[in-house]
């Protein structure tokens, strides 16, 4: 007797058992970029330098990270301290249409001020979640040994919330040549909160920056890099669109406690095979917000997304007028086919 799965997929869907396990982190679709707060010994024995950058399953102790940002998005995170670990009250992916909920099922505040008016939601807090493609300093991907892009994420949150909403916010005033066509003031200004995060490298390198407790806290420290061609630019585009659901299955707490139980893991005990090692270039070795907003997973920013807006000068001055970085390392690489 054979049993077809079309028969029972659509009844039975959302009530099957899932695995607890952690997954290997070299076995991550997304992986973590951090900076080392303390010096540590991780699953493969390598000892994590503290101020150093580590991309957790691919790479460790590096002086920089950089990135092509695909995707963005903010979430509200309640968490409170259980045995020095952080539990997770209630989360909200805040997608969809207003209001928001939680997986409280408390409908959530459109800022910070209205959720200060709210016990329960008073310690909420807002982060951002950036993922994109790793590559080196002129854009040439970071591949697995099967020719596929490796991406990364960076997380910010508390004392690191506002200089990643900046950066994304001054991505959106880069003054680049339009690629959109036909152009017009509404597909310029799309072009410019969707697309020009994808169109330069995002150079992430460590700052430091005093707590109101006088405390030293490592924070990233941004600076736009070179151009990527149209031909890059649009074959990233189409990456983007195969990996928005690995996006939400990762990032949004509220489709299974599974996925934060592997987000929590921080150790597995043994190490890569051959085949999970990648082939990785050398390289040198809080903010309250106050808009409310409608907030899809973005392959964007938009200026309400960032509360802090200061001077890009810093960030832009000398990208402005970049030209486009010849032979990047995407035109080497067949996506029509590839399966995420």
């Amino acid at each position: 007797m054979a049993i077809s799965m079309d028969t029972y997929k659509e009844t039975f869907n959302g009530t099957g058992v899932e695995s607890n396990e952690p997954i290997k982190p070299e076995d991550e679709f997304f992986h973590a970029v951090y900076i080392g707060h303390s010096a540590r010994k991780n699953h493969l024995g390598t000892i994590e330098e503290a101020g150093k950058f580590h991309i957790r399953g691919v790479q460790y102790n590096m002086d920089e990270v950089h990135m092509i940002i695909t995707l963005t998005k903010k979430v509200l995170v309640k968490t409170k301290t259980v045995d020095k670990k952080d539990k997770i009250e209630c989360f909200s992916f805040q997608e969809g249409s207003l209001p928001y909920k939680g997986i409280s099922e408390t409908v959530c505040g459109l800022n910070a001020n209205e959720r200060a008016l709210n016990t329960f939601c008073a310690p909420c807090r807002a982060q951002i979640i950036v993922a994109g493609i790793l590559c080196d300093s002129n854009g040439s991907p970071y591949k697995t040994p099967e020719g596929k892009p490796v991406f990364g994420f960076i997380r910010g949150k508390g004392m690191r919330y506002s200089g990643v909403s900046d950066h994304l916010s001054n991505l959106t005033k880069l003054e680049l040549e339009p690629i959109v066509q036909p152009v017009t003031d509404e597909s310029r200004d799309w072009e410019k909160k969707h697309i020009n995060q994808s169109r330069v490298v995002s150079k992430l390198t460590r700052d430091v920056a005093q707590s109101q407790y006088g405390s030293s806290v490592n924070v990233f420290k941004f600076e736009v890099g070179p151009q990527l061609t149209n031909e890059a630019v649009e074959k990233i585009l189409e990456i983007t669109k195969k990996t928005v659901d690995k996006f939400k299955e990762k990032f949004d707490w509220s489709r299974s406690k599974a996925a934060a139980v592997a987000m929590a893991a921080s150790t597995y005990s043994t190490g890569p095979t051959q085949a999970q090692t990648f082939g990785v270039p050398e390289t040198k070795t809080t903010q309250m917000d106050t808009q409310p907003e409608t907030n899809p997973i973005s392959t964007g920013f938009t200026e309400t997304e960032a509360p802090n807006i200061n001077s890009i000068a810093s960030d832009t001055q000398e990208s402005e007028n970049k030209k486009p970085v010849e032979g990047f390392g995407f035109e080497d690489m067949t996506f029509d086919d590839m399966d995420f």
